[in-house]
């Protein structure tokens, strides 16, 4: 019997995701648990969370022993809560009695120094730390305008394009479905509010990219990937998310809509439509190869593309955590697999546990 536990920080995560991938495991071969790090009892390692009851169809309270094979699904922020669950799961990652499904990839800066240093460097945007507003603004005076992302974060927030003309400056941000804009018209300004945004959290800075379609609307192309029973990368599936008009983000949280990849490719002419086709399978057939080779293994592997105004693709992000929400709603079909995917790989772990590797959050 395979014990398998959904971890999130929070029990309000992810409940229709867990639910589902609970109600296809086969109760005669897997126990199916969900719980956060912080109610792991840290004397007794006795974990109070939930447990599915098949014949009732739900999740019971329950306490239990820590899960055998865990499927990680927590996400963090700056906050002592996210530290305190960060050094639990790090723990949890020593353990040898533990497997986890798949390993979460560290902070965007470091992926950015192994991706830009590997075979697919010409599609990785040219990334700077940003370590103080002076950095920031001199390297204006380089690109005039740019991107500023932080380095440890997720789901589009807290990114600014930054703008110099002349002698003003403009900080812009999505915020709501609209683009909020805030005007500078010195330097020391300026580097007194970046000053302000590095204090708070590690940013790092990229030359703005024209990533958006003839309607100037945002839009980049969402790729997942996970691996199947025989450990082999599968791509699951390929969307767009497109932004509005004139704003700086594709990413959902940010309000963006959703459509197909073949209505965005059926678009574009046949010459332009084969060299972007045979650009992303590229990316997509290397990438993780490059991940694994620095990083330990993993599960699943979502990949945001960007498709400049010149045709030039761009890798813009590697979520080794990523939604469905594109996929599953480009493709309702691949819902199913998709629920019963996490319950294939960790029968496959099962059968050849890997040594023990080195595991990232």
């Amino acid at each position: 019997m395979i014990s398998f536990g959904m971890m999130s920080r929070s029990l309000k995560s992810e409940t229709t995701y867990f639910t589902e991938i609970a109600r296809r495991a086969n109760p005669d071969t897997f126990t199916c648990f969900r719980f956060s790090p912080a109610k792991i009892h840290p004397i007794t390692e006795v974990v109070a969370g939930e447990k599915f009851d098949h014949k009732k169809g739900k999740w019971v309270k329950a306490e239990f022993p820590l899960p055998m094979m865990i499927y990680d699904r927590c996400f963090y922020g700056n906050d002592l809560e996210s530290k305190q669950s960060m050094a639990i799961v790090k723990w949890l990652k020593n353990r040898k009695d533990i497997t986890f499904l798949g390993n979460g990839l560290p902070n965007k800066w470091t992926i950015y120094e192994v991706l830009s240093r590997s075979a697919l460097a010409p599609y990785i945007p040219e990334t700077i730390l940003a370590a103080s507003g002076k950095a920031v603004i001199a390297q204006l005076k380089k690109w005039n305008v740019a991107i500023l992302k932080p380095v440890f974060g997720s789901g589009g927030a807290g990114i600014y394009k930054i703008k110099n003309s002349g002698r003003k400056f403009t900080i812009s941000a999505d915020a709501d479905g609209r683009l909020a804009e805030k005007e500078f018209l010195s330097s020391s300004e300026t580097e007194a509010w970046l000053d302000r945004l590095c204090s708070n959290n590690e940013y790092m800075m990229q030359p703005y990219l024209e990533l958006s379609d003839s309607e100037n609307c945002p839009f980049d192309i969402r790729v997942l990937l996970q691996k199947d029973w025989e450990d082999k990368w599968l791509l699951r599936g390929k969307g767009i998310r497109r932004g509005h008009k004139d704003g700086i983000l594709s990413n959902l949280a940010a309000g963006a809509g959703i459509q197909t990849f073949e209505e965005y490719a059926g678009s574009l002419d046949l010459r332009t439509r084969k060299f972007i086709s045979f650009e992303l399978d590229e990316i997509i057939s290397m990438l993780p190869g490059i991940l694994e080779a620095s990083f330990p293994r993993l599960f699943e592997l979502g990949i945001d593309i960007g498709v400049s105004k010149d045709k030039a693709l761009w890798v813009l992000d590697t979520n080794s955590k990523p939604g469905r929400k594109v996929i599953s709603s480009v493709n309702p079909d691949l819902r199913e697999v998709l629920y019963k995917a996490p319950l294939e790989y960790a029968l496959s772990l099962t059968e050849n546990l890997p040594e023990r590797e080195g595991q990232h959050l």
